[in-house]
């Protein structure tokens, strides 16, 4: 197990999950892993991905479903090279989907994940604790917690969460809206757009390369930075407002804690929201 990536020693894959293989036209194949839990034995969900998507969306359901869909074009044997390991301990639920260090990265025949896990909405699902991938995508919908969710390439979005949100990409855009409150949000290459209806404490928001455009609840209470090698622009009412060309302060409502907006190379926009 020690070249297995995303899944430490002594991770278990469980026995018995149910699968199928498929599609293998031109050498595709396909595999499905999924297992489903009682909402009321899972308290915690954490989730990793090493190449492919992650997504985790709260329905209208009965149960907590983990599902990892297994693709290679290199037929069985790519499907090899990927493995899976879904455990419940202690009310926590871990997904973890990782692939052999020596499979072959970065080329047409390496094989992917996509991992999905669905749960109940509102205070019958879990906390999503945590959420990343490597190289995908990283979903998060209508799902409770604060919640860290990152990858390094791909887009990272969060729609519709009861929390307070950490989310980070290396290439890629961040997307927040419809979230109770953020705590940082960071790409280093990409744009940010995120609505912030609260915040418990300084609140960053950075971009390296990209844009930024944040909607802020207009009776939040906050000192505000922001700042830009091109323009800032912003129609927030603001006391001891200051503006310097890229460099844009001052105090909304009865100020507080900081909200720093930051884009090294780009544009930075703010505006007031009603809530």
């Amino acid at each position: 197990m020690n070249r297995r990536t995303y899944i430490g020693a002594g991770a278990a894959v469980l026995a018995g999950l149910a699968g199928c293989v498929g599609s293998f036209t031109r050498g595709e194949a396909s595999e499905l892993v999924e297992q489903t839990f009682d909402p009321g034995a899972v308290s915690e969900l954490r989730v990793g991905n090493a190449i492919g998507d992650v997504t985790v969306v709260g329905r209208e359901t009965d149960t907590v479903t983990a599902s990892v869909l297994k693709r290679s074009t290199d037929g069985t044997r790519g499907l090899a090279d990927i493995d899976v390991a879904i455990r419940l301990d202690g009310g926590v639920l871990t997904v973890e989907a990782g692939i052999e260090d020596d499979a072959r990265w970065f080329t047409r025949s390496s094989p992917t994940t996509d991992v999905t896990v669905t749960v109940p909405l509102g205070e019958r699902g879990p906390v999503v604790r945590s959420v990343a991938s490597r190289l995908g995508n990283v979903d998060l919908l209508d799902t409770r917690g604060d919640t860290r969710a990152s990858t390094e390439l791909g887009d990272v979005t969060a729609s519709g969460v009861d929390g307070y949100l950490t989310l980070r990409t290396e290439l890629g855009d961040v997307l927040a809206s419809d979230v109770t409150g953020i705590d940082d949000l960071h790409t280093e290459l990409g744009d940010v757009k995120a609505d912030l209806l609260g915040l418990r404490g300084d609140v960053d928001v950075i971009t390296e390369l990209g844009s930024v455009a944040v909607g802020v609840a207009e009776d939040l209470d906050l000192e505000l930075e922001a700042r830009a090698v091109s323009a800032v622009s912003s129609d927030l009412t603001l006391a001891e407002l200051r503006s310097d060309g890229g460099l844009l302060t001052g105090r909304l409502n009865a100020g507080g804690h900081r909200l720093r907006v930051a884009s090294e190379l780009g544009d930075v926009s703010l505006r007031a929201i009603a809530r």
